[in-house]
């Protein structure tokens, strides 16, 4: 009994850290001033206008950019300062890109330069979670909104606080007002989810009524919080404002996208510049139609899938520099099969070195991944440099890039019944729905990128019209709805479409990674001049 004694007294220690460490995490969630080293964000921000549903009169922007935060002022005071540096930014709309930061030879550089060195700063009531941004050169910054003719106070919105300065009780259903976040009108905060080290909430217009600057007329969004330090990990905002122009008056739809990273370089498909364009692509130009084989000659044969046994084990990587465009172009030149545009390649690190094999100062922002359509057998990651360091591109001597590969399992074909009532398949984290509207059926596929269900092109489609859709289901639209979804999981997919005829099935390929994922480290050579 005696020797037991030590035994048992550890245990009741061990009982006792354990019951401390469970109520560790605070009761509420209060942005801490002292953890005040920078944080680096990826922002993103999407408008249409005209109601830019209808693929006939839709217009779209995209702005992105990547923002380091640090707290300049007032840490114990009602006021709190942070100061915001714009590292990269740029401009995207339906004709292809307007200006960016990435591009020191293009005329906008100098304007954009004058934006980035002076920077903004922050004004945040803690009281009431108020926030208030002033361009540092505010000339520069009005004639950038003006050139892609959107007001300045929406553009400001691509400068999102990333904390809440008001104190959020760490209890579901819990709610907090925060009065103009970001210019918009008081907006609600409703818990929704708590765990050890966060706390998520839906956020919604608090009361009707429009600020002085900003006329909207809905807002929804979702936040995730960092649980000690109060920093925003994730959030999307999305409203609706009309504007006039032209002598008319307009509706602006927008989407606000906010996300802490570490590396803007890396991550996957999911993390690019690209796929954020994509996303407004597809919400403003809903309605066109699919080019599905009407007949058996038009139907291409199956393509035969098989994971590889040894992943880039004989993989050629190579790069080559865009200095025109300020890029640098990472190629894998596959040897063993890989099922290049299927399989799905994610950049987990990044060092560029000198020809010393030293590290270099430099950072990039993920442009895009996958597969590279002019060479055959490769895949392509290109990135875009950060402030001014697209004119030291020519210091690289190689680059070192540890990336995780995952295998997609060949497809399995099934049908999704189209019945006079909502019928839907699920397999994981892949599902889809059809429904029942007007005279065909509303198709909508949610998946993560690497298991999801997609239209089959193999097989003939029997009915009078099939369009690309971006309609509400009972909630926010489907490009919506994935910004919304990302702030939990950005591993999110969505695809719709409208279905009419006299038909009683969809055809549908389900892909799945059901082979295990890999991680290599890669060394890219530069390629030979005149090979890129």
């Amino acid at each position: 009994m005696k020797a037991g004694k030590p035994v048992l007294i550890l245990i009741a220690l061990w009982a006792l850290f354990a019951a401390h460490g469970a109520v560790a995490a605070p009761a509420e969630v209060v942005f801490d001033p002292a953890q005040s080293t920078p944080h680096t964000y990826r922002v993103a921000m999407r408008t249409q206008t005209e109601g830019a549903r209808q693929a006939s009169s839709g217009r779209w922007l995209t702005l992105q950019g990547v923002t380091r935060y640090r707290v300049s002022a007032g840490a114990d005071e009602p006021m709190l300062t942070m100061h915001a540096e714009p590292r990269f930014l740029q401009a995207d709309n339906q004709d292809g890109v307007v200006f960016s930061s990435a591009r020191h030879s293009a005329p906008e550089h100098a304007l954009l330069a004058r934006t980035m060195d002076s920077g903004f700063e922050l004004d945040i009531t803690r009281e009431t979670g108020a926030t208030t941004l002033q361009a540092g050169d505010d000339r520069a910054f009005q004639a950038i909104a003006a050139k892609i003719d959107l007001p300045v106070e929406q553009l400001g919105q691509l400068i999102p606080a990333p904390a809440v300065a008001r104190a959020i009780p760490a209890e579901t259903g819990a709610q907090v007002t925060i009065d103009r976040l970001h210019g918009l009108p008081a907006l609600r905060l409703t818990v929704e989810q708590v765990d050890r080290d966060s706390v998520t909430a839906a956020i919604d217009q608090a009361q009707a009524g429009h600020t002085a600057n900003i006329p909207v007329t809905d807002v929804t969004g979702r936040l995730r919080i960092d649980r000690h330090s109060g920093w925003i990990t994730a959030m999307t905002l999305i409203s609706d404002r009309q504007v006039g122009r032209a002598g008319r008056t307009l509706r602006l739809h927008s989407a606000v996208t906010l996300r802490a990273v570490d590396d803007p370089a890396t991550g996957g498909m999911y993390d690019s510049l690209r796929q954020f364009k994509t996303n407004a692509m597809l919400a403003a130009l809903a309605g066109a139609d699919m080019y599905l084989p009407e007949s058996a000659a038009d139907a291409p044969e199956r393509r035969v899938i098989e994971p590889p046994q040894s992943p880039l084990a004989d993989a050629e990587p190579v790069f080559h520099t865009d200095d025109e465009h300020g890029a640098l172009v990472l190629d894998i030149r596959h040897h063993d099969g890989e099922n290049i545009g299927i399989d799905q390649i994610t950049v987990d690190t990044l060092t560029p070195r000198d020809a010393e094999g030293q590290p270099l100062d430099l950072g990039f922002v993920l442009e895009s991944i996958g597969q590279n359509r002019d060479e055959d057998n490769t895949s392509r990651i290109r990135l875009l440099a950060l402030g001014p360091q697209a004119d030291r591109l020519d210091e690289i001597a190689d680059v070192q890039a540890g990336v995780t590969y995952q295998p997609v399992s060949a497809p399995t074909y099934v049908s999704l019944p189209l019945r006079d009532a909502t019928t839907e398949l699920d397999h994981g984290p892949a599902h889809a729905r059809a429904v029942p509207v007007d005279d065909g059926w509303l198709i909508t596929l949610i998946g993560s990128y690497s298991t999801y269900y997609t239209y089959d092109h193999t097989t003939v489609f029997k009915g009078r019209s099939a369009i690309t859709s971006d309609r509400a289901d009972g909630g926010a639209a489907p490009t919506d709805q994935v910004l919304l979804d990302s702030v939990d999981d950005p591993d999110v997919w969505v695809q719709q479409y409208e279905l009419a005829g006299d038909i009683d099935s969809f055809a549908l390929a389900l892909y799945t990674a059901e082979a295990k994922a890999s991680t290599h480290d890669l060394t890219f050579t530069r390629a030979p001049r005149g090979d890129d």
